[in-house]
């Protein structure tokens, strides 16, 4: 047993000092003392979260009527299979990739590829929906980028802000609840305006202007 004890004083010291790095690393920004003020939190990072989600909030919300609408796609069995595989594919798979992406390559290099990969999707929405293959890669690609969205911004704020990520995730998702209430409110001032291509592209804007955001940030 004694011969064995340094051996395990080095296993154990190899296990311990890469974790030791890891929570260095990242160290909470602010203290922990329970509440996180709204302050705490810079307004960028609330403002990409609303920019990026309204858009993905507003496809999942209504892909189903805007495929009604277009004769090509007016199938309630066909845009039932796009919803469940858009929640597969896109939602679900969106949140494993990116989650796995940022823990590999951070934050930065994962989000902007996202609103990019979006912001392009949404400007092409409704030429993709010419076709029920190319309406159905479109929704599932849209999900794929909601489904980011969700998984990078809490693994984020518990990276930058250590054991008041929770805390400040809770400020940061306010973002999202903005862009779910506000988001069908102008999406339908939009629409009587310019209709669907005029509600895709300015969302579409809105998932550019949240890349650039980020990428002036620190």
């Amino acid at each position: 047993a004694a011969a064995m004890q340094p051996r395990g004083q080095a296993e154990a010291k190899m296990w311990l000092m890469p974790r030791l790095r890891l929570a260095s690393a990242v160290a909470p920004r602010i203290a922990c003392t329970g509440a996180v003020p709204p302050s705490a939190v810079p307004p960028p990072h609330r403002l990409c979260a609303c920019l990026l989600s309204a858009g993905g909030l507003n496809v999942a919300g209504s892909y189903k009527t805007f495929g009604l609408k277009q004769p090509q796609l007016n199938s309630d069995s066909f845009l039932t299979v796009v919803g469940a595989l858009s929640a597969i594919f896109g939602n679900a798979a969106g949140r494993f990739f990116f989650g796995a992406l940022s823990d590999a390559i951070g934050f930065k290099a994962s989000f902007v590829p996202l609103t990019l990969l979006q912001g392009t999707t949404l400007l092409s929405f409704p030429a993709l929906a010419a076709s029920r293959l190319t309406f159905l890669l479109a929704t599932v690609a849209m999900l794929f980028c909601m489904g980011g969205t969700f998984a990078l911004f809490p693994a984020q704020a518990m990276r930058v802000y250590g054991a008041s990520g929770a805390s400040v995730y809770s400020i940061m998702f306010t973002a999202f609840g903005s862009a779910a209430l506000l988001g069908p409110i102008a999406s339908n001032a939009l629409l009587q305006r310019g209709g669907y291509p005029l509600v895709f592209s300015v969302l579409g804007l809105c998932s550019f202007g949240s890349a650039a955001l980020t990428l002036a940030s620190q």
